[in-house]
């Protein structure tokens, strides 16, 4: 009888522990991994620019862009439907308070698709003169630059066009 209430309460233990250690938000989409909002460097968000392994949405966003947050589930539905025929989509997030202003908006909306957050330099060096932004990279290319926020539709559209 002891045992059976030891192994009971070991089995409990682990769940609580379980429990309290990973909130509903860490348990997301994209393998069960939490989107942790990192900083990323000039040189490196270069080469996610002119990355030529695959087709990409790049978002320029900030946490407190209204339009910004209501085009973000948008961008995870279509991330989810369009990530095995080849889209890469990546928000950039320009936030003054660093990555971690972001990183609450990730976590609210459960973000499936890698955030990196850049410094003020990123704004000048890609002329970002709007938020949400969206650079479409084909070839490691910008084809096309957008500004301002779009519709379903719309991204679906575009995004169908730079998979072609």
């Amino acid at each position: 009888m002891y045992k059976r209430i030891i192994t009971t309460g070991a089995l409990f233990v682990a769940v609580c522990f379980f429990f309290a250690t990973f909130s509903a938000s860490d348990i997301l989409a994209q393998g069960g991994a939490k989107i942790v909002v990192q900083k990323i460097e000039p040189k490196e968000l270069d080469k996610l620019m002119k990355s030529r392994e695959s087709r990409s949405l790049v978002v320029a966003m900030a946490s407190w862009c209204g339009p910004c947050r209501e085009e973000l589930p948008f961008l995870i539905k279509l991330h989810n439907k369009y990530k095995d025929k080849g889209l890469k989509i990546v928000g950039i997030s320009l936030d003054i308070d660093g990555p971690e202003a972001m990183q609450k908006i990730a976590d609210k909306m459960k973000v499936n698709f890698p955030i990196y957050w850049a410094r003020e330099d990123a704004v000048d060096k890609y002329k970002i003169y709007a938020i949400p932004m969206l650079y479409l990279i084909k070839n490691g290319k910008v084809i096309e630059k957008i500004p301002g926020q779009q519709s379903e539709a719309s991204l679906e559209k575009k995004i169908r066009g730079l998979l072609k």
